[in-house]
C-alpha cells in the first residue's frame, strides 16, 4: 500500500475516534496508532503502547485486563 493511502487511512481512523467522546485526544491518537495498516506505524511493542496509556507497572496492565 501507497504511504499517502496510509496516511488517509491513519487520518480517517483517527477521526472516527476523535468522535467517541469517552476517549480523550491523547488516547484517541494512542488508538490510531495502534490501529495503523503497516506494521512500521504501529507500535514495536505492546508494552510502549501499554506504557504510554499510563500503565507502566504490573498491578496497572493487570487492572487493565481485567476489565
Amino acid at each position: 500500500m501507497a504511504p499517502l493511502q496510509n496516511e488517509k487511512k491513519y487520518r480517517a481512523t483517527l477521526r472516527k475516534l476523535r468522535q467517541m467522546p469517552e476517549l480523550s485526544e491523547h488516547e484517541a491518537i494512542l488508538f490510531a496508532r495502534s490501529l495503523a495498516a503497516t506494521p512500521d506505524q504501529r507500535w514495536a511493542m505492546n508494552t510502549n503502547f501499554l506504557r504510554s496509556l499510563g500503565c507502566s507497572s504490573l498491578s496497572a496492565k493487570l487492572k487493565l485486563i481485567s476489565k
